[in-house]
Parts: structure tokens; C-alpha cells; sequence
């Protein structure tokens, strides 16, 4: 069970713990919240407005699965972040998965992200079964690179095109992180 409080730079504490059936609603305000606040998600406003039966399902599918993991960072009990990985489905491929984080923009620059991802790959980890972390970051994400790689994930690809942004495409790094118990 994931429920761990860290310490922000700036003095603030952030519990991280792993979403539950209950969060859908916050999860949904949350998710319209941050997708207004930039262009480098994969996803922008409205996006993810989906019934809340829907955000209901889509916890409980990572909450029933062993490679996919979904945590929400909660500061004086409001959503401030948020980071899901989705393991792949498929037998061959189950050891890998894809990761996406986000972090409301007044938390920015205060190592919520670094928290997320750091309990993510302890997660993996312990699991077992996941073996390979990987991530699509656009390459003019400078601050999200230089995280990514402090953690030791490497840029293995280049994908052009990946994202369309109010009709400009934009490239992305594949990027990923070996993972062994």
C-alpha cells in the first residue's frame, strides 16, 4: 500500500497515496485543472471530461491490475499531482509500460514531481513484474527532460509529429528507465 508524506522544498507536506474509487470526482476537476495550464501534456482542456462512472472504472482498472499504477500527491487535502503508469497488456510485453505526470503549476519547482516519480519507480520495484519505464516528452520540454534524466531515463527515439497543438506538431523524445528488483 502506497501512503507516504514527503516534505517540498518549501516547507509544504504532500501526502502521496494511491488513488481510490472515491477520488473520481477530485480526479476529474483535478485533470480539467491542470490540462489548461500548458501545452506539454498529451491532453488539453476538456479532453478528459468524461462521465464520472467512466473515471470511476478507469481508477478501479488500476487499482485490480498488478502493472499499473495510479497516485495522486494531495497538499492540505486538494490534488496537486498526479502520476499513472499503464503496464502494457499484452504477455511479451507486460514488463513495460508507459508513464505520464502531471503537477498543478503554483506546486511547480518544488519537487512534487521528482516525489511522484521517485515512488513510482520504488513501486516498480517492488512489484517485479515491471521491468522497463518508458515516457513521450516533447523535446522543447527542457525543465521535464532534465527531471527525467536525473532519474537516469534515457532518450532512446525520436517521434515526429507526436503532438498537434493548435494545428503546430511538435516531436518527442521516447525515453526510458531499466528496472531491476
Amino acid at each position: 500500500m502506497i501512503r507516504t508524506r514527503v516534505q517540498l522544498e518549501t516547507g509544504l507536506t504532500a501526502v502521496l497515496r494511491k488513488a481510490e474509487v472515491e477520488d473520481a470526482e477530485n480526479l476529474l476537476d483535478y485533470v480539467n485543472r491542470v490540462s489548461g495550464e500548458t501545452d506539454y501534456l498529451a491532453f488539453g482542456r476538456g479532453e478528459l471530461n468524461w462521465p464520472l462512472e467512466k473515471e470511476q472504472k478507469f481508477i478501479k482498472d488500476y487499482l485490480d491490475s498488478e502493472n499499473k499504477l495510479l497516485v495522486i500527491a494531495e497538499i492540505e487535502g486538494n490534488i496537486a499531482g498526479a502520476i499513472g503508469f499503464a503496464g502494457n497488456e499484452r504477455k511479451r510485453m507486460r514488463h513495460t509500460g508507459e508513464f505520464g505526470v502531471t503537477v498543478l503549476r503554483k506546486y511547480w519547482g518544488m519537487g512534487l514531481g521528482s516525489a511522484l516519480i521517485k515512488c513510482m519507480i520504488e513501486w516498480a520495484k517492488d512489484v517485479g513484474g515491471v521491468r522497463k519505464i518508458n515516457l513521450r516528452v516533447r523535446v522543447d520540454n527542457q525543465r521535464a527532460l532534465n527531471l527525467y534524466e536525473r532519474f537516469g531515463f534515457v532518450k532512446e527515439g525520436l517521434v515526429s509529429r507526436q503532438f498537434s497543438v493548435a494545428g503546430e506538431f511538435h516531436d518527442a523524445y521516447f525515453m526510458g528507465l531499466p528496472v531491476d528488483p
